[in-house]
Parts: C-alpha cells; sequence; structure tokens
C-alpha cells in the first residue's frame, strides 16, 4: 500500500506533465548552464591553445560517438539490472564534476580528455533518463521530451547569456570554464530527488502492461529503423564548425558577440521544440524531421558562400542560428519520441540504448571527415560536403516506408 502511495505521489502530473518529469527538466537545465558557458566558447578556447579544425573535429567527433557507443551500453545494462536512476545519477554527478577544469587545460589533449569524461557522464545516464521520461509520459509522450528539451535548452540559453556577459566584462576563456562548477553543483543536488520507477509495477498500476506485450521484442524491423534514425547523425553539422565559421561573419573586436549567436539558436530550440513534439504527436513524426533536415540542407549552403564582414554578415549569421536551432527543435526530441513510439516497455531502456550506439558508430568520422575537409580544402569545400550528405539523407529518409516498418516489427514481435 505504502509503494502504490509513493508511486502515485511519484507521478503527480503538472498540466498534464508528471512532477519527475518537471524535476529531471531542471537537472538537465543547470547542467546546461554549465555545460552551454563552456560549449558556446570552446572551439575559440581550442584555437587559442593552439588548435585546428582538423583537432576540433577530433575531439568532437571521438567525444560524441564515445557518449553514444556509452548510451547504448548503459541502455542494455539499465534494463538488466532493472534500475534506472543509478545510471542518470551516476552519469550527471561525472559530467557536472569533470568539464569545469577544462579551464585549466595546457594543450588540447587535456581538453580531450576531460571532455571525453564529461561525455561519458553524459552517455551512462541519457539513455536511462528517456527511458524514466517515456515511463512516466505514458500518453503525449512528444509533449514530454518536447517540455524536457525546452528546459534543458533554456539551461542552454542562461549558460550562452552567462558566457556573454563574462566576455564583455572581460573575463577569459579560462575563468569562465571555471565558473561552470556552480551550476553544475546545483544540479547533482536536484538529481538525488529523482524516483526510481519499477516498469513492472508501474504498467500494472496503470494499467497498460498487456497492451505492450506485442511490442516486447525488438525485431530486426525496429533495428532497421533506429539505424535510420542513426544516419541522421553522421548528416548533421557539429555546432563547433558554426561556431568557428561565425568569427568571419563580424569584426574581432565582436567576439564576444558568439555566445549570443548560439542563445539565439537555443531560444529557436526551445520555442519549437514543444511545440514540434506537440505537432509531431497530432501529424506524425516524419514530415517535421524531413522539415529539420531542410532547414539545416539551407544553412549548410549559405554557409559555403564567401562573405563580406558587414551588417548584412551579421544578419546573416543570426539567421543561420535561427534555423540551426530550428532544426535542432524539430529532429532531437521528435527521434526520441520515435524510439519510444516502437518501443516494448521493458526494453525501452535496450532500445535508446540501440539508437544511441548506432548513432555513436555511423557519426565517428563525420567530425575528423569535415574537420579535414576544413583544414586542408576550405570552409566552403566541408560545408558543401555537408550539404551533399545531408541531401543523400532527406532522400533516404522520405522514401522510407516508416508506417511498413512498424507493422512488420509488430507483426514478428
Amino acid at each position: 500500500m505504502n509503494e502504490t502511495q509513493n508511486q502515485n505521489k511519484s507521478t503527480k502530473l503538472y498540466f498534464g506533465i508528471s512532477s519527475q518529469i518537471i524535476l529531471m527538466g531542471f537537472v538537465s537545465l543547470f547542467t546546461d548552464v554549465s555545460s552551454d558557458m563552456i560549449e558556446s566558447i570552446l572551439p575559440l578556447f581550442i584555437f587559442e591553445i593552439g588548435g585546428t579544425a582538423v583537432l576540433l573535429g577530433l575531439i568532437s567527433g571521438v567525444t560524441t560517438a564515445s557518449a553514444n557507443i556509452f548510451k547504448g551500453l548503459s541502455g542494455y545494462l539499465s534494463d538488466k539490472i532493472n534500475k534506472r536512476k543509478v545510471f542518470v545519477a551516476g552519469g550527471y554527478i561525472i559530467s557536472n564534476l569533470s568539464k569545469p577544469f577544462i579551464g585549466l587545460s595546457p594543450s588540447w589533449e587535456m581538453v580531450l580528455a576531460l571532455k571525453a569524461s564529461d561525455r561519458f557522464g553524459k552517455g551512462i545516464r541519457t539513455s536511462s533518463r528517456d527511458a524514466l521520461i517515456s515511463y512516466y509520459a505514458q500518453e503525449n509522450r512528444g509533449k514530454a521530451f518536447g517540455l524536457h528539451r525546452s528546459l534543458d535548452t533554456t539551461g542552454a540559453v542562461v549558460g550562452s547569456l552567462l558566457a556573454f556577459l563574462f566576455l564583455f566584462l572581460g573575463f577569459i576563456y579560462r575563468e569562465i570554464i571555471l565558473f561552470s562548477l556552480f551550476p553544475g553543483v546545483i544540479a547533482i543536488i536536484l538529481i538525488l530527488f529523482v524516483k526510481e520507477v519499477d516498469p513492472d509495477k508501474f504498467e500494472a498500476e496503470i494499467g497498460k502492461k498487456g497492451n505492450e506485450v506485442k511490442k516486447e521484442k525488438l525485431s530486426r524491423n525496429f533495428i532497421k529503423l533506429i539505424i535510420i534514425l542513426g544516419v541522421i547523425e553522421f548528416a548533421s553539422i557539429d555546432l563547433s564548425f558554426i561556431i568557428i565559421r561565425a568569427a568571419d561573419y563580424i569584426n574581432e573586436s565582436l567576439i564576444f558577440l558568439i555566445p549570443v549567436f548560439y542563445l539565439i539558436s537555443n531560444i529557436v530550440y526551445i520555442i519549437f521544440s514543444p511545440i514540434n513534439g506537440a505537432l509531431s504527436d497530432k501529424y506524425g513524426r516524419k514530415p517535421l524531421i524531413l522539415l529539420g533536415l531542410s532547414l539545416l540542407f539551407g544553412s549548410c549552403i549559405l554557409l559555403a558562400l564567401p562573405i563580406d564582414i558587414s551588417i548584412l554578415s551579421l544578419i546573416l549569421i543570426i539567421f543561420i542560428y535561427i534555423l540551426f536551432g530550428y532544426y535542432m527543435g524539430s529532429v532531437d526530441p521528435i527521434s526520441r519520441a520515435y524510439v519510444a513510439d516502437l518501443a516494448g516497455t521493458k526494453k525501452r531502456g535496450r532500445a535508446y540504448g540501440l539508437y544511441y550506439l548506432s548513432v555513436g558508430l555511423i557519426s565517428l568520422a563525420e567530425s575528423l571527415i569535415f574537420g579535414y575537409i576544413y583544414d586542408t580544402f576550405s570552409y566552403s569545400a566541408a560545408f558543401l560536403y555537408g550539404a551533399g550528405m545531408l541531401f543523400i539523407c532527406i532522400i533516404i529518409f522520405a522514401i522510407t516506408d516508416f508506417s511498413k516498418i512498424i507493422k512488420k516489427a509488430i507483426k514478428s514481435s
């Protein structure tokens, strides 16, 4: 009886969203305040200590790929032991206690090591956190993931705003990175209040377990769909390269504006993430993902064009960041909701694990290739390469009949 009361208490709703989802949203918010104080200036810091586009690609590619691989492993393990919180809490603690020390790095090698620790923390928490969100959002999952990502990105807005203010006031990159420790500690405190969920008890209580039985097995068709979603990541453009390219659009004396561009992109994300999530619940996931990919394609074409520094270049780079924000606000939350649509209750952690594992393996070389082209040839060649990859991805995604895959997956389960 006490367990049932506790479960009911933990699933209290606010505006149709579980209090636990909101709490996890605020954990992500403070973590992203910490992260994006760093991310909005990290490429500039790497170049300051002697980095190049290839090294930037190496750091981005290795850390992103390793994070996604660990997402895959942690998703499997969380299903195996039927526990989520230990992975979620451990991941947030590792990330928030490691990344501030990037500010003490004398070389890119140390940046890589500390960034890898941060991404390791992200890797072991993300699949389990997404599984927890999906358990607490049995209906309107697009809305739930959209709200969570919106709170998450609110932290990115605050973090980039703080980076801008510190740069404007004359703080150096190292000092800003070290200051990120404080919001990270707040996130660690909040994560301790997130409650674990036993999938069996949770589903039995809300009476939906019987409806999920057919989808417990992850079939080959489901894995095929996960791989197709992962291909999107190979065609994506790492924001680090857009940050470096943005420096070509403004005078050196206005470099403190780059975190503002980053902030604008995240504001667009905040606005459209819940809207697109809700629209995907009503009209389907695929059209909105295709729209986001198409806007990123357009951004790559614009970034490939040469431009002289002027008021026009300032307006154009702001417009490009707006397009990138919309792309992220459509593809990111909706892809996650797609996975939840197709996974069974007990295998949901494993499903997210497979999704992120495919992303990690497929995108391993993407940033390195892009950075190599950027350094060896030109920014135009690099962004045209990105546009070409996106065009191929859009065609593949458009011609794939996801409804047929879903039906086959359910029949074979």
